[in-house]
């Protein structure tokens, strides 16, 4: 039993234990495949074992994910013709299983680059974290037919998760986003001594990186070690704003194009010392701060967590003022654990009804909208002149599932 006037939830696993290409040698089983639906996209073939309206969705945004690795990463793409990519949804964990003959629990999704594609399942993990191991996964798929095979594990990983993080708009993608539960990781994983060397980090090889996923907690901190150090390659900057290493990085992926192994390119590129690299990361890591749209949607996650919560409980509501005023007789909080990190919701849990400045959300603002056929209405809230947050309620394998995005204000 919990506290009273307090609520546990049950997050989930995070960060998935996403295979590494380039390890997967074997052919999987024969099994009776689900009955899938081909959608032809721009840059995807995909087969979907999924309802139409996701799969049409997944499909567009796999499209626009695909020409924002385009547009970043032109000047180092081999001029070599594409081909259209293929990718495998299922609904159900045992498909996606037996079609990849992955039987790891904590995996949601792989790029399989003998076969040259990549597959991903919905039960067991829902949409939000489906839609970012696509991001992920499909930029392993991207690197594979276009960049060559010398990129490091270490900044392979950390690119596909510099993209798994980018936020969809409905127009297009917002990169470079820094997610709380990142910085808290990191924090805790200096703080913990579990960072690993940085010269033995960077002289992983593929195989090596998917050996160590078999201790849950070094995959937890070698994944979002891989994301902070290519997120301060790109986004650090000096006190007049301008990019601190970026140049550097661009360097070192050019001498990569032209041939050279990850090891010597970084050397080239930056130098071989790897201590004061390390110790510049723990420096950025002091003063790293939340994007605002990844803490506006850890925010509404939380109000979404309580929601789903107190649904269980029998709770509903027809309008924000009366889960606010349930929130507040309850005085509940939202207690969350990722392995060693633990974090709780404010203990003020009136803030999340507020702006930034603390100004309680007008109901114009912060509403419900409801949707046929969902549990829950949508939670939906405008947090600036241009931005509004929607959070999505669905039943998946009879749980409720959330998932928050950003669309246009207007």
């Amino acid at each position: 039993m919990h506290p009273s006037g307090t609520l546990m939830s049950h997050p989930k696993s995070w960060p998935a234990l996403l295979l590494l290409p380039l390890v997967i040698l074997y052919a999987p089983p024969a099994f009776a495949q689900p009955q899938l639906q081909s959608y032809d996209g721009r840059h995807y073939l995909i087969h979907s074992a999924l309802d139409k309206p996701l799969s049409l969705e997944l499909a567009s945004r796999l499209d626009a994910m695909y020409e924002e690795y385009d547009r970043r990463l032109a000047e180092f793409l081999q001029n070599q013709p594409r081909q259209k990519l293929e990718v495998y949804l299922f609904q159900n964990r045992e498909d996606y299983q037996a079609f990849t003959g992955i039987t790891h629990e904590n995996s949601g999704g792989v790029f399989i680059p003998s076969r040259r594609l990549l597959a991903a399942y919905l039960n067991n993990q829902g949409r939000d974290a489906l839609r970012r191991t696509l991001q992920h996964e499909a930029f392993h798929q991207f690197a594979d037919q276009t960049l060559g095979p010398n990129l490091p594990a270490w900044l392979n990983e950390g690119l596909a998760q510099v993209f798994e993080e980018g936020l969809w708009t409905g127009r297009g993608f917002l990169i470079g986003q820094i997610p709380p539960r990142r910085i808290r990781q990191l924090q805790s994983d200096i703080a913990a001594g579990r960072l690993i060397d940085f010269e033995q980090f960077m002289a992983l090889t593929p195989r090596q990186w998917t050996q160590n996923l078999a201790d849950r907690e070094r995959a937890t901190t070698q994944y979002n070690q891989a994301w902070a150090m290519t997120q301060m390659l790109i986004y650090a900057t000096d006190t007049t704003g301008k990019p601190l290493y970026r140049p550097r990085l661009i360097e070192m992926l050019r001498i990569l194009h032209s041939g050279t192994d990850g090891t010597e390119a970084f050397a080239q590129a930056f130098s071989r010392n790897y201590k004061g690299f390390q110790d510049r990361l723990v420096e950025y890591a002091r003063t790293l701060q939340p994007t605002p749209e990844a803490r506006w949607i850890e925010r509404q996650n939380v109000m979404a967590d309580l929601l789903v919560e107190l649904y269980a409980r029998g709770k509903s509501f027809t309008d924000i003022e009366s889960f606010r005023q349930a929130v507040a007789e309850g005085r509940y909080r939202m207690n969350y654990a990722k392995g060693d990190v633990q974090w709780s919701s404010d203990e003020d849990a009136l803030g999340y009804f507020a702006d930034d400045q603390g100004r309680r959300f007008s109901r114009h603002d912060l509403y419900f909208s409801n949707r046929v056929g969902a549990p829950i209405a949508d939670l939906v809230c405008r947090r600036s002149d241009t931005v509004r947050l929607r959070t999505r309620f669905a039943l998946n394998n009879g749980q409720i599932e959330h998932e928050t995005e950003l669309e246009p204000a207007q």
